[in-house]
């Protein structure tokens, strides 16, 4: 697991590799993320932008940019 804490706030992110979407011999692997963000702080703070950068085993960067997270703004 990876984690870092801004102003009291706590992302961590869980990589977690997917063995029947994969295809070791065709070179080809599929993993997914499992993403929590606490509060730790005395203010009310909401999601409204995400930006992950992802960097693959070779170092390519793949960014993900959007509105809140999976169509929503949680506050």
């Amino acid at each position: 697991m990876y984690e870092k804490v801004t102003h009291s706030i706590v992302v961590s992110v869980r990589p977690f590799y997917l063995d029947e979407q994969s295809a070791p011999d065709r070179n080809h692997f599929v993993w997914a993320y499992r993403v929590n963000i606490e509060n730790r702080g005395d203010d009310t703070v909401q999601l409204l932008n995400r930006h992950w950068r992802i960097t693959d085993k070779l170092g390519r960067l793949q960014e993900v940019k959007g509105p809140g997270v999976v169509g929503e703004q949680p506050v």
